[in-house]
């Protein structure tokens, strides 16, 4: 299985029904499938839930003390992004880039199940936050660098750029006509005028054709684990996609100051900060990261 354009792999379209979590899900009484269990045996321990925006995240504990992750879906298109991030795991598992192995994927609907080995380790929010010196900060840095370059030299299939940042504008407009984000969290994530007129703007302004790369599409801080500066797992991946590394080197350096931006870009491979490619692709995300 190679990976494949979102637009070829999440078919459905989100509503904003849909984009809320599953916040009437009760952690502690949900019935776990079959399947689940077969893999990870009784289980006695529900612990540290977790309710993202796409769904709830939860760690497992079984009879033996041994511990898995498990995420839960609702809805058609979060299922959809739930079984991309499975197919996507089992690809980069085999890879230099750190993720946590998938065991098994479910779907009983309306629900849909990832099941995954425990990963290990700290929010990299929190151990930057906690950081007592410059120099541990560059170091989580460079680490981080070196990993995102080591997920966008992954190889890809022959897609062309163009076809890629194309179908992201539509997913973009769809989200924008469908009203899946409101006016304010347009504002609160960085767009203070008209959300359309920003569409129409980018749109007409359109990044020269670059490199097509694997994306996470939500490389921040708090998907990133970290065991003190040594990075041990890259989590989430329901929002993974072909596009420009610019993409994700834009919503990181949002998390960073000026100093941290430079030494992450280094250890990353490049010299100079591309504004105006950044500031692109960091409006596209806006759109996109719902």
């Amino acid at each position: 299985m190679s990976i494949q354009p979102r637009t070829k792999s999440i078919t459905g379209a989100l509503s904003p029904a849909e984009r809320l979590p599953p916040m009437n899900l009760d952690p502690m009484t949900l019935r776990l499938p079959a399947e689940v269990l077969a893999v990870t045996g009784p289980i006695v321990h529900r612990l540290s839930p977790y309710r993202g925006k796409s769904g709830l995240v939860m760690r497992l504990q079984n009879a033996a003390g041994q511990l898995f992750m498990l995420k839960v879906s609702r809805g058609s298109y979060r299922m959809q992004e739930l079984a991309l991030e499975y197919e996507v795991l089992g690809v980069l598992h085999e890879t230099a880039v750190l993720v946590p192995k998938p065991l098994v994927h479910v779907q009983n609907r309306p629900l849909g199940f990832l099941l995954m080995e425990n990963a290990a380790g700290r929010s990299a929010t929190d151990v930057l936050r906690e950081a007592s010196s410059r120099d541990q900060r560059d170091r989580i840095a460079m680490a981080i660098g070196s990993m995102l370059a080591t997920i966008h030299h992954l190889p890809v299939g022959p897609f062309s750029w163009q076809g890629c940042i194309d179908g992201q504008l539509l997913r973009a407009e769809h989200h924008l006509e469908e009203r899946v984000m409101s006016r304010a969290e347009f504002r609160a994530k960085g767009i203070a005028g008209d959300p359309v007129k920003e569409l129409e703007r980018l749109k007409a302004t359109c990044p020269a054709p670059g490199t097509v790369a694997i994306i996470h599409g939500d490389f921040r801080p708090k998907n990133i684990l970290l065991d003190g500066e040594r990075i041990t797992s890259l989590l989430d991946w329901s929002l993974t996609d072909l596009g420009d590394p610019w993409y994700d080197l834009a919503t990181m350096f949002g998390y960073l100051d000026a100093d941290g931006q430079q030494v992450l870009l280094n250890a990353y491979g490049l010299n100079v900060i591309d504004r105006e490619r950044l500031d692109w692709f960091r409006s596209l995300s806006v759109f996109l990261a719902v």
